[in-house]
């Protein structure tokens, strides 16, 4: 069938043409003729909308943003650690600044964007945008798409995006979102169970279902190399669901115990589909017991023997598997008779991927021990099983009562710490750089630091937020420092954070290489997260400068890394006397554009 936009698109170019050769000598004509055919041939597929400027945009035309460090607000609770980072101001001007700190360099990003649902909580240019505003799909489009193409350059090639939103603009972000990211990016859409929907007393009916769900879309930077997440799970304390099990006639298959795998001997070798080995074990002398049976042989409750024998614990399974046939032949080929065997190979994906592993089967038909270790968790003496969630997460706690986490009351839009949690955890490294630009009350950063105590890991984070309301002041600040702190009967999660403040230097300024060198320290600070405290983290923006800490390296004993300009030429004697000591070449990415546009820099 022929597309029909296409000839009619074809049929008006030709007609562009014509008029063009009709007006070669029009100047001003051939331009608006130039900006009408680019439309016509811009990209086929995709949103449309009415692109709107933003009074921040206009604003940058004119001056400069740059971050102003608060002093007095910064929190150092953890001396041997990093820095994380509170960005007050909005958050364009925020991406703009982190675009040249941070490019290619955020593992994680979550955001939680105004929903526009006309209830005042889009704001576009110090306006609420109303339900009945005629442009209001297409001045959130126009605010959600400069800051996701930046966000886009500040994910690593292994990094990710959640973005939460309600179905509002779930159909236009999804279509957003695969043109920026691409849609081979895309992994998923989780539905998230928010809220309980209200019983007879909870309000009138409608023609529209209640809505208890929003929705968290996830792309990747890059697919093939984003790394394995880890699973989301659904907790139940154990002996619970037993009986619950037991109540609802459910099957509860986790009743086998390895008491002793016996003496293990090897039989011999098969492969897998690469032609690598899988070593095969006959085990003698084996003992199996139930729980049941353990639990009355020891006079104990049976929760106490799923205690006892956590990671002996089985049910067996029929896999589909292509280890579990090759093993079968082998043995079948060396006429072997046992009943158990345990195999040793190195298996290719799974969690497992890379070591060693080992593995059981039972009986004629070699059925596999499933482990109840491998679906079960430990915490705080109890045991929980965990079930593997899909892409609908019926299982966050801390929906209700949201105001007593980190002790700020935040109307609308709070998010739970468990699910911030839950999203975090996915990433597989507990090294990694997360950042939210539309950080609300927080939650994202407090959801950082408990992962942190509870797994070891070395997370850090970076929000974003403008004051509106006072939010920054009175919620977003104070919540982190409730956190890292502590508060009340809250533990504290020790951490260091700055607080920087949007600040703006006119383009025109005289004195504007001077004004914008004012603001190095911040940057700086920023891209490493150190403290520029002149005695550990040292700048040197000039050869006066580099000249007195030669003359007084004595007074520096605990000296770590120096940020010196490029306009500083360091002598052999200085670069001998600072051996030791982590020399960074100030890059002039942090505002040579602008410079260099104001004809300041080459």
């Amino acid at each position: 069938m022929p597309n029909l936009s296409q000839k009619k698109r074809q049929r008006m170019l030709e007609f562009l043409n014509k008029i063009k050769e009709e007006h070669k000598s029009d100047d001003e004509m051939l331009i608006a003729l130039g900006e009408i055919e680019n439309e016509l041939v811009s990209k086929k597929y995709g949103l449309v909308w009415e692109e709107h400027e933003e009074n921040v945009d206009v604003q940058m035309k004119t001056n400069i943003p740059v971050f102003t460090e608060v002093k007095e607000r910064e929190i150092t609770a953890a001396p041997d650690e990093g820095y994380n980072f509170l960005l007050e101001g909005d958050n364009l001007h925020s991406l703009y600044l982190l675009e040249k700190t941070h490019k290619g360099k955020i593992d994680l990003i979550y955001i939680d964007p105004p929903y526009n649902t006309g209830n005042k909580d889009f704001i576009y240019d110090d306006k609420c945008v109303e339900e009945e505003d005629s442009f209001k799909h297409s001045k959130w489009l126009s605010f959600m798409e400069k800051r996701l193409k930046i966000a886009r350059n500040l994910l690593s090639e292994q990094g990710v995006i959640f973005i939460q939103i309600s179905d509002i603009e779930l159909a236009q972000l999804k279509i957003l979102c695969d043109d920026i990211f691409d849609e081979s990016n895309f992994l998923n859409v989780i539905s998230v169970n928010m809220k309980n929907i209200a019983g007879a007393s909870g309000g009138g009916e409608d023609k529209r279902f209640k809505k208890n769900c929003e929705y968290i879309l996830i792309y990747a930077k890059n697919y093939s190399l984003l790394p394995l997440f880890n699973g989301a799970y659904e907790y139940e304390e154990l002996g619970s669901m037993i009986e619950r099990y037991k109540s609802e006639g459910i099957s509860w298959k986790y009743t086998g115990v390895l008491v002793n795998a016996g003496d293990k001997e090897y039989i011999g070798s098969t492969t897998d589909g690469d032609g690598n080995e899988i070593k095969i074990f006959r085990c003698n002398n084996y003992k199996i017991s139930s729980v049941s049976s353990l639990a009355k042989d020891e006079g104990v409750p049976e929760l106490d023997i799923y205690k006892k024998y956590a990671k002996k614990i089985f049910q067996t399974a029929m896999p589909q598997s292509s280890i579990r046939p090759r093993v079968m032949k082998k043995v079948s080929e060396l006429g072997d008779n046992g009943d158990l065997y345990s195999v040793m190979y190195i298996p290719k994906t799974g969690k497992n991927k890379g070591r060693m592993y080992e593995q059981y089967y039972k009986g004629e038909n070699f059925r596999l021990f499933a482990w109840l270790a491998d679906v079960m968790e430990e915490r705080d003496g109890l045991l929980y099983k965990k079930t593997l969630q899909g892409t609908y997460w019926n299982f966050i706690q801390g929906t209700k009562n949201l105001t007593k986490e980190g002790a700020v009351e935040f109307a609308n839009g709070k998010k739970p710490v468990d699910l911030l949690k839950q999203v975090v955890s996915l990433y597989p490294s507990k090294d990694i750089c997360v950042l939210d630009f539309f950080a609300g009350s927080g939650t994202t950063g407090h959801a950082v630091l408990a992962l942190n105590q509870k797994d070891g890991g070395s997370r850090r984070f970076i929000l974003c937020t403008n004051n509106e309301n006072a939010i920054c002041d009175e919620k977003t600040y104070p919540r982190m420092k409730n956190v890292i702190s502590g508060h009340g009967k809250f533990a504290p999660l020790p951490a260091n954070l700055k607080y920087y403040r949007t600040d703006f230097v006119p383009r025109n300024d005289e004195e504007l290489s001077e004004r914008l060198n004012g603001h190095i320290a911040e940057m700086i600070q920023l891209e490493h997260g150190v403290d520029i405290d002149g005695k550990e983290y040292i700048m040197i923006l000039t050869d006066a400068e580099m000249d007195e800490l030669e003359a007084n390296w004595q007074d520096y004993p605990n000296a770590k890394a120096l940020y010196i300009s490029k306009s500083v030429m360091m002598t052999t004697r200085q670069t001998k006397k600072f051996d030791g000591v982590e020399i960074h070449i100030i890059p002039d990415y942090y505002f040579k554009f602008e410079l260099k546009e104001m004809g300041e820099a080459w």
